[in-house]
């Protein structure tokens, strides 16, 4: 009976676990800091249909998940030049994920509804390298639309050391190859959002399903 029950606990965690299993939008390979760039990094996308951010991130080039320097990344929004997520500050030891070469902080989630936005990144330097598709050997950031959801298109940067939405690319390569000029900013996110009712729902018809074959085989 133990296991029965073991095995219905597994199969409500492996629902939740797919029902928000995240999308990491740009995903930043090893060997591409190749610049040490203190301005704005930005990298442009579209949202089609509803994405819920979870997590900011970074690029990290050392791989070994410490960011030396003080980095800022923010999602701005592209119409208006306002921020939708927090500013989320690295500096310090990290976990990395994707590819070995990002380290993430999780936000308080945010929806992002059809429209233009960029990820903008601040910060980089000598001690923590950025990626640029116009030096040296670097490919630039593996991209990921989530089924679709999400449209990538171009690139911007400035020179300021604060945030604050770059909106040209001067000197940039041609789209689509732009979409991935910098290893920079980056963020996760989700396609679908479970109600906590409908979670709930399927925990207690799990149990009950569970309390059915209990009785069964006590008999």
């Amino acid at each position: 009976m133990k296991q029965v029950v073991a095995v219905c606990v597994l199969v409500i965690l492996m629902g939740a676990v797919s029902l928000n299993a995240s999308t990491i939008a740009y995903t930043d390979p090893g060997l591409q800091g190749t610049q040490a760039w203190g301005g704005n990094l930005g990298l442009n996308f579209n949202v089609l249909s509803p994405i819920t951010v979870t997590d900011l991130g970074v690029f990290n080039a050392a791989g070994n998940g410490f960011i030396t320097g003080t980095i800022s990344v923010v999602i701005y929004d592209m119409t208006s030049h306002t921020q939708v997520t927090p500013v989320v500050t690295f500096h310090g030891a990290y976990t990395t994920g994707g590819l070995g070469f990002d380290v993430f902080q999780a936000i308080s989630p945010v929806t992002l509804g059809p429209g233009s936005y960029q990820v903008d990144a601040v910060g980089f330097s000598g001690a923590d390298l950025n990626g640029n598709l116009n030096t040296g050997l670097s490919s630039g950031s593996v991209l990921n639309t989530g089924g679709g959801k999400v449209v990538f298109n171009g690139a911007s940067w400035d020179g300021s050391n604060v945030l604050d939405n770059p909106t040209t690319c001067s000197s940039c390569v041609g789209l689509p190859g732009q979409s991935s000029q910098f290893d920079a900013g980056t963020f996760a996110f989700i396609t679908a959002v479970p109600e906590p009712g409908a979670l709930g729902l399927l925990g207690t018809s799990v149990l009950a399903a569970a309390a059915m074959l209990r009785r069964k085989i006590g008999r």
